[in-house]
């Protein structure tokens, strides 16, 4: 039992510490591990344990990131708020899709994820001179180290974004973070640090929205043990993972974030076809 308990402990360290790493919160990665280690377990069981414990590493990432001074909190609880009601949704619809077909849309997902972070970003769009881009909102935030991000993103279209991410992340279980950040950078411009540090409290939002859903439908039912262990190492692996994220370039992060979703896609994708197999 106690080797059962550091094994997940050690796991959930290595998540954490990766996933706050990129600002998508562990989910994309421990949801998919899930569906390997317990093949026999329905879909909406694993997504409620992956959103259960990813709550927890969320908030350890969210205050991180706070002391770092780097959360634009304004936009977080407004994108969070506004894809609430699709959060709940994506919650409901997982019960009704079998492990199969969850695991190759799963899989699909995550490789299309890859996609969208290797495939060039566009040109900054040149400043107009002399007057303001209604379409951008502008931004200034100082961090703890007195370093300036002063930028201009587009903070509408990011509104109807974040209804469409709430519900795929909380129907695949994976949280949000690995579509919120790519989104927050090459379409929203939001500077990469920035992006990291605001979708983990936007996934603190919405993962326990989702992850409550599915406590009152019973869907944690034989998969409660594993929460502790998992959450204990995913918050101290958080911790370690926003305190070292300023030192790490921002293309580092991207081929991080895409090697680990190619990895895990790819096995995901494996097992869930050869179930749909006659």
């Amino acid at each position: 039992m106690m080797l059962f308990f550091l094994e997940f402990l050690l796991i959930g360290l290595g998540i954490g510490f990766l996933g706050t790493l990129v600002g998508a919160g562990g989910g994309f990665i421990l949801t998919p591990l899930l569906l390997l280690w317990f093949p026999d377990r329905p879909s909406e069981a694993i997504t409620a344990l992956s959103l259960s414990v990813v709550t927890f590493n969320a908030l350890s990432g969210s205050i991180a990131y706070y002391r770092l001074g780097r959360i634009d909190l304004k936009t977080s609880l407004v994108y969070g708020l506004a894809a609430l009601p699709w959060v709940f949704l994506g919650a409901f619809s997982t019960s009704r899709v079998a492990r199969g077909p969850f695991d190759v849309i799963l899989g699909l997902a995550l490789l299309g994820l890859c996609v969208s972070l290797l495939w060039p970003s566009a040109p900054e769009p040149p400043r107009r001179t002399g007057e303001d881009n209604p379409s951008l909102v502008p931004r200034r935030i100082v961090d703890r180290s007195g370093r300036v991000f002063e930028y201009r993103f587009r903070y509408k279209q990011g509104i109807w974004l974040s209804v469409a991410v709430g519900f795929l992340s909380s129907f695949m279980g994976i949280g949000g973070g690995p579509i919120y950040v790519p989104l927050m950078i090459r379409v929203l411009r939001v500077p990469p640090h920035i992006a990291t540090a605001t979708s983990q409290c936007l996934l603190l939002i919405t993962v326990f929205a989702a992850a409550l859903i599915h406590l009152l439908a019973g869907h944690l039912a034989g998969m409660g043990g594993l929460i502790l262990p998992l959450a204990l190492g995913m918050v101290a692996g958080a911790q370690a993972g926003a305190a070292i994220s300023g030192r790490v370039r921002s293309a580092v992060l991207t081929r991080i974030l895409a090697a680990l979703l190619v990895l895990v896609s790819l096995q995901v994708l494996y097992r869930g076809a050869v179930a749909l197999l006659p």
